[in-house]
């Protein structure tokens, strides 16, 4: 419902458009201007607290500003009577329109002057015109059970992306030699000692890393030779030491917590599960509950 209150917003912040009014426009006897492009007569006519799916163009005269036309169509308006900015508003012009129809709409600048702040450039007299496809109809309670019916299936795919990953973490912890025992969520192998200085909360700390995924392919790295090596090169990137601050929540939570077991000069290498990593976030080619593995060299604590 958030993202219907926004299209409205919308709606209302693009009338600030310009020319006279078109040919073909007639006027409802609500007082919306307005122009057939599709009829649809079988199709189910809008009722008070339907929702639109939908799509919308808008154009300020012969400009078009925005169009969603032709796109995959999303929820986009609310046809609530309480909706209503003014009489002839986009609300009434909702209440003409069936399923499948597609409707132009004109306003001028009398009947929204008085509601806010308008352009210069659209002055007394001139309108805007706000194209309405509508693909299909829901009651609020058909699109409520539809957002749970949706919900219920992303957390169906989490589920499964998730086993799938806690498969595939297992299977490398065993032929790579690491403990089943996580320490602190992370499994974490040293490779070499440091001395005997160690970060705490609040320290900055300076750490060389390489990121690759379970099937050993790099996607980040601050060393430009590893990123040379394996075609990864980015010759707009800056390859230096990471610097960030213990505590305050900078990086994943899973390489905060590495970095915290390690000594200055310490390298190792940490396994985190997508939990505390990016989890089902997509990040650049890191895909959703995507374990990472980090070659971790800890240069400097700076306390």
């Amino acid at each position: 419902m958030k993202k219907i209150v926004v299209f409205i917003s919308f709606f209302l912040a693009s009338l600030a458009g310009f020319s006279q009014i078109k040919d073909g426009f007639a006027r409802s006897e609500s007082g919306v201007w307005y122009k057939v492009e599709t009829k649809n007569p079988k199709g189910r006519a809008v009722v008070e607290g339907d929702i639109v799916i939908g799509n919308y163009a808008v154009a300020y005269g012969d400009s078009l500003v925005f169009s969603s036309l032709g796109t995959p169509a999303q929820p986009t308006f609310g046809a609530m009577e309480a909706n209503r900015a003014f009489k002839g508003d986009l609300i009434d012009g909702l209440f003409l329109m069936k399923e499948g129809e597609q409707y132009t709409f004109a306003f001028s600048y009398d009947s929204i002057a008085k509601m806010q702040q308008l352009s210069p450039f659209f002055k007394k007299g001139d309108f805007a015109y706000y194209t309405v496809k509508i693909e299909k109809l829901m009651t609020s309670q058909e699109f409520q059970e539809e957002q749970q019916r949706l919900a219920k299936e992303q957390q169906r795919v989490a589920d499964s992306l998730q086993a799938v990953e806690m498969t595939a973490l297992v299977d490398y912890l065993h032929k790579n030699n690491y403990s089943d025992i996580a320490t602190d969520g992370v499994y974490y192998k040293q490779i070499s000692k440091g001395g005997e200085i160690k970060p705490s909360e609040g320290n900055k700390v300076r750490v060389h890393y390489v990121g690759r995924f379970l099937d050993g392919r790099l996607f980040d790295t601050s060393v430009e030779e590893v990123a040379i090596a394996e075609g990864k090169h980015d010759k707009a990137r800056a390859y230096q030491l990471l610097e960030f601050t213990i505590g305050k929540h900078q990086m994943i939570e899973g390489f905060e917590r590495a970095v915290k077991m390690m000594s200055q000069g310490e390298k190792g290498i940490v396994v985190i599960p997508s939990s505390l990593a990016y989890g089902a976030r997509q990040r650049g080619e890191i895909a959703p509950f995507s374990t990472l593995i980090f070659e971790l060299e800890l240069v400097e604590v700076i306390k």
